[in-house]
């Protein structure tokens, strides 16, 4: 396996064949022997925050308005908190020094109250590749990659995520061609 791309997004390039992940920037939580698993950061879903959590009977009174993004295409009804800080809730996983990923519901409670949690976003599903799929597709041009940041996963808005992560890099997506010259 090559290194791990944990903590790191990848950048769907223009020419992307599968229209589930066209203008998709995907944060990488998960990367190893078994495969990877990544969340789509820039997709907003129709579905409202204080919707979900008043559908889980959590009360949502107090919640700030707040999108809720399309994870990915795997199992859309399951959803994910991505966060700053440290994994103290129930089912937490720290991707990075400032960055968790936390699947249970007492995030949520405090969340409709306000409490405990700074940066956050809401996923439902999310991306998954098997063993060697994804160093298979990144051999394969089919993603561009960069490093993860707060800005990137947080603070900058959806619609600007996926040209900021490839200018990050250096790459203007509008000048992107699909075919490669020969000589």
């Amino acid at each position: 396996m090559t290194a791990s791309l944990t903590h790191t997004c990848l950048i769907a390039p223009p020419q992307m064949p599968d229209e589930r992940f066209a203008q998709t920037l995907v944060y990488i939580v998960r990367h190893d022997d078994e495969g990877a698993l990544g969340l789509v950061i820039n997709k907003p879903s129709p579905v409202r925050l204080r919707d979900l959590l008043n559908d889980l009977d959590i009360s949502a009174d107090q919640v700030q308005p707040h999108s809720v993004l399309e994870g990915g295409p795997v199992r859309p009804e399951v959803g994910f908190v991505l966060h700053t800080g440290a994994p103290v809730w129930q089912s937490s996983v720290a991707i990075s020094d400032n960055v968790c990923l936390t699947t249970s519901k007492d995030i949520l409670q405090a969340i409709a109250h306000n409490e405990g949690v700074g940066h956050y976003q809401l996923l439902l599903g999310h991306a998954s590749w098997g063993p060697g799929q994804l160093e298979h597709e990144l051999r394969e041009g089919a993603w561009l990659t960069c490093p993860a940041d707060l800005g990137l996963l947080f603070e900058q808005p959806y619609a600007l995520r996926w040209e900021s992560a490839a200018a990050k890099i250096g790459v203007k997506l509008d000048r992107l061609v699909d075919e490669i010259g020969h000589a």
